[in-house]
């Protein structure tokens, strides 16, 4: 059966996306005990985890602003998809704490141009298929983030070279992403014709300093996206303080795990998040007041953080982080649509980037934090912290929101 152009272009940034997040996440199940075992501490721990987060909260909006200024999306997705395959290399190559701290710090630019990733393909729909069009990207990303676990998992667990084997297995699939890569699909006509079409400005009629201001003036005004920005921000503090973060150390140290179980530990809590995307993209999008979704998602995540420290018993653990994972699944992609909504198109590139990276925030904060109080206290206390921020950022969102015309 004959491929069309436009599902042809569709399935060759889904599978780009698919390897790349793949490649950053086949070392991710067992990334915390592994540094563990190199003795490094749980403050320096922390700050590597962290380190993904600070360079994409530094680089988000650089690149989305760059984005949109040269008129191209799939130079900075070749960008990041480079340095997907340079961290896998570096982690490959050496135990040395500072080129560990760079690998995972590439990796952060690598997610840095997912800003690229999502403006470009909600580019292929109607403006009114945003948010669905994200959920399905996301959905793609997910899957691929959920690939590399399990395939790392395994391979640390049963083979000879345990850890290293999931640094090249991250290699090789970033290897394949780097080349996919250069096969996107770009239509920059299409994005001068909607910078050309923009109400606030247009490129024959202001000088560029004017079309500066009046882009930044339409998102810093939009109340939704500082609003979901916020909302990101904490979902992330806690994804990576936890699951992404010192979970999987607190069920090796005081479950007495294997690796193998800490990577089905990790796959039962991502999986929901995975699908959570694709449910919300095809089912409930459009049938529930968007307030509602993200209250139940940011209610479930909070209130499992809590229960952690307070779980003896390894298979409750999984039970719970599932059900926080699928909290996340249904309200991150639908945050991240609502971010670029209601933004012109030729400013969704920097919209987006401020998305990212106020979230990006929490990803280097969430797991800062935790790693500080663990080296003086338990880690136990700071599940329970975060966790109910999470509960009070989740009643104070829905009051929010909902006053908005979404």
């Amino acid at each position: 059966m004959r491929i069309n152009k436009t599902n042809k272009r569709k399935y060759i940034i889904f599978a780009a996306a698919f390897f790349m997040w793949f490649s950053i996440y086949s070392y991710q199940s067992n990334f915390t005990p592994y540094m563990e075992s190199l003795e490094f501490s749980p403050t320096m721990i922390g700050i590597i985890i962290g380190s993904y987060g600070l360079t994409q909260m530094l680089l988000r909006i650089p690149f989305g602003i760059l984005s949109d200024k040269l008129g191209t999306r799939k130079l900075f997705i070749i960008i990041g998809i480079t340095f997907t395959f340079l961290s896998a290399v570096f982690l490959f190559l050496s135990e040395n704490i500072y080129v560990i701290l760079f690998a995972r710090a590439s990796a952060g630019i690598a997610a840095s141009t997912w800003v690229s990733f999502m403006v470009l393909f909600s580019s292929y729909h109607e403006t009114d298929k945003t948010v669905k069009a994200v959920g399905i990207l996301d959905f793609f990303g997910s899957t691929g983030q959920l690939g590399g676990i399990i395939c790392g998992s395994l391979l640390v667990s049963f083979t000879v070279l345990k850890d290293k084997s999931a640094f090249i297995l991250a290699v090789i699939i970033g290897f394949v992403s780097f080349i996919l890569a250069f096969m996107i699909y770009e239509n920059k006509d299409k994005l001068k014709k909607n910078i050309n079409k923009s109400p606030h400005v247009t490129l024959s009629n202001a000088p560029p300093h004017r079309m500066g201001i009046n882009k930044l003036h339409e998102i810093l005004s939009n109340k939704t996206l500082i609003i979901v920005s916020v909302i990101g921000a904490i979902s992330q503090l806690i994804s990576f303080s936890t699951i992404f973060g010192f979970t999987p150390a607190y069920a090796k140290d005081v479950l007495n795990i294997n690796a193998f179980q800490n990577g089905i530990l990790m796959v039962f809590s991502y999986m929901p998040n995975a699908f959570g995307a694709l449910i919300l993209g095809k089912f409930i999008s459009g049938k529930f007041k968007e307030y509602n979704i993200i209250l139940t998602g940011m209610l479930l995540l909070g209130a499992c953080t809590i229960l952690i420290p307070f779980i003896k018993d390894y298979y409750l653990l999984v039970i719970t982080q599932t059900i926080a994972g699928f909290g996340k699944g249904i309200s991150f992609p639908l945050l991240m649509g609502l971010s670029i909504k209601k933004i012109s198109e030729n400013a969704r590139g920097t919209a987006m980037g401020i998305f990212q990276a106020v979230y990006s925030f929490g990803m280097f904060f969430g797991p800062f934090i935790v790693g500080i109080i663990k080296e003086h206290l338990e880690v136990g206390a700071a599940f329970i912290l975060i966790g109910i921020v999470c509960l009070i950022c989740s009643v104070i969102s829905y009051l929010s929101l909902r006053k908005l015309d979404l």
